[in-house]
C-alpha cells in the first residue's frame, strides 16, 4: 500500500473507502462501525459524497458494543449527512436471547426486553439527530 492509503485516527473510514472505491467498489449503502470523531465523520462523508453521488449513505454497524458505547457513536455521528440509521442487531438480541435460552426469561420476557432494547436505541438515535437539528437551527 502507498502513503496515499496510509491510516490516520481522522481518516481511518474514509481511506478504507478511497481504497475501495479504486478497486470499483460502489455500492448503495456502506455499513460502517462508529467513527472516533466527527471529524472522521466528516472526512467518511467526503469521500463518499466525492466518489459515490448514487451512494445512499452509512447505516451504523453495531458489532455487538453497549449501548453506552452506540450512544457515544451516535453522538459522534450525529453531524454526518451521510449516516443515515444504525444497523445493530446483536445489541439488541444477545442478552435477552442468552436469557431466555437459559430460561431465566420466558416468551413474553424476550419480547419485552428485545423491544425495550430496540427502542431504548431509537430514542438515543433520535435524540442525536435531535442534536443535530438545533445545532443547524442556531447556526
Amino acid at each position: 500500500m502507498t502513503d496515499e492509503y496510509a491510516l490516520t485516527p481522522e481518516l481511518d473510514a474514509a481511506t478504507v473507502l478511497r481504497r475501495l472505491y479504486d478497486l470499483g467498489i460502489r455500492p448503495d449503502w456502506w455499513k460502517l462501525e462508529p467513527q472516533a470523531t466527527r471529524t472522521a465523520w466528516q472526512h467518511t462523508g467526503d469521500e463518499i459524497r466525492a466518489r459515490d453521488p448514487f451512494c445512499r449513505g452509512v447505516v451504523l454497524l453495531g458489532l455487538d458494543a453497549s449501548v453506552d458505547t452506540l450512544a457515544a457513536g451516535f453522538a459522534e455521528a450525529r453531524g454526518s449527512a451521510t449516516c443515515r440509521g444504525f444497523a445493530v442487531g446483536r445489541t439488541i438480541f444477545k442478552g435477552p436471547s442468552a436469557e431466555w435460552l437459559e430460561g431465566k426469561l420466558d416468551d413474553a420476557g424476550l419480547k419485552a426486553r428485545v423491544r425495550a432494547n430496540f427502542e431504548s436505541l431509537i430514542d438515543l438515535w433520535q435524540g442525536a439527530r435531535a442534536g443535530r437539528a438545533q445545532k443547524k437551527a442556531a447556526a
